[in-house]
């Protein structure tokens, strides 16, 4: 068995990748409820400057990331790492763009930048896939790993950006809040579809790896009790706290909701890069 990669050098990448997941995901699914809620401009136009000072962090972490690091034993390949930062760039200007389009253009015009954004960013996490995949069993296992990730660390934080958008627009209807949380309900519900999918189909050195053996306690606690139960349950609390119009406790569950997605992705993502199950 190939010795794993130390933490301290698998928190960079981990970090580059999340903090993608969430800029890209956070963007798909403000544009969603702006869709289907009619949230307005001033919205989907600040969440795209929060995502852009994301992807700013996150191309600072990518200029920065060692040279030679290697994930199971195989180096990652720089031409792919390059393709990624160059995505990356595109990525964030597209972002700066969605924002002023959003300021001073139409709503059609908006929209369709929006759209145009979602898609570099989907480029971007396909880039990601494509420079830490191959490490890792293929560019498919890793859009297995970061495709799900992605929607429901993005749609925790774009529901609460949305909680807190109340406050600017009081009268807002909640019916836009409601289609947040049923965005992530969507999301948990890929995530653990795909988990139970990879546990199925991993070596079963693996599967016993993750399920009992070693890394069973961060597999169970966070992964998947912390990443799919929990948050899960506080994803309901505040579908009700939306429903009954209470929008001060449902935007201190969306704070709790953020915890229990990051507490559930980042160490996924960990136990990604050492053992190549893409959870």
């Amino acid at each position: 068995m190939v010795d794993p990669v130390s933490l301290p050098a698998l928190a960079p990448i981990a970090t580059v990748v999340v903090v993608l997941e969430v800029a890209a995901g956070t963007t798909a699914a403000a544009y969603t409820v702006d869709l289907v809620g009619k949230v307005g401009r001033g919205f989907v136009g600040t969440t795209s400057l929060i995502c852009a000072g994301l992807m700013a962090l996150d191309l600072l972490i990518e200029a920065l990331l060692p040279s030679g690091t290697a994930l199971l034993g195989a180096p990652l390949p720089s031409g792919a790492q390059a393709s990624l930062f160059h995505w990356s760039i595109a990525f964030t200007v597209a972002l700066l763009g969605y924002a002023f389009f959003c300021s001073v253009m139409t709503d059609v015009a908006r929209r369709v930048v929006g759209a145009v954004t979602i898609g570099f960013g989907a480029m971007a996490i396909a880039k990601a896939a494509a420079a830490f995949g191959p490490s890792l069993g293929g560019v498919g296992t890793a859009v297995v790993a970061f495709v799900p990730a992605a929607l429901v660390s993005g749609s925790a934080l774009a529901g609460m950006l949305l909680g807190h958008w109340y406050l600017v627009a009081p009268n807002l209807s909640f019916r836009p809040l409601r289609r947040a949380i049923d965005i992530v309900f969507v999301a948990v519900a890929i995530q653990a579809v795909a988990i139970v999918l990879v546990i199925l189909n991993s070596a079963s050195t693996v599967r016993g790896e993750l399920l009992w053996s070693g890394d069973a306690i961060p597999f169970w606690l966070l992964v998947v009790g912390s990443g799919i139960v929990f948050t899960t349950g506080v994803a309901l609390l505040t579908r009700h706290f939306a429903r009954i119009r209470a929008n001060q406790p449902a935007t201190a569950m969306l704070y709790v909701l953020i915890i229990s997605v990051v507490m559930g992705v980042v160490p996924a993502h960990l136990l990604f890069f050492v053992t190549g199950a893409p959870i």
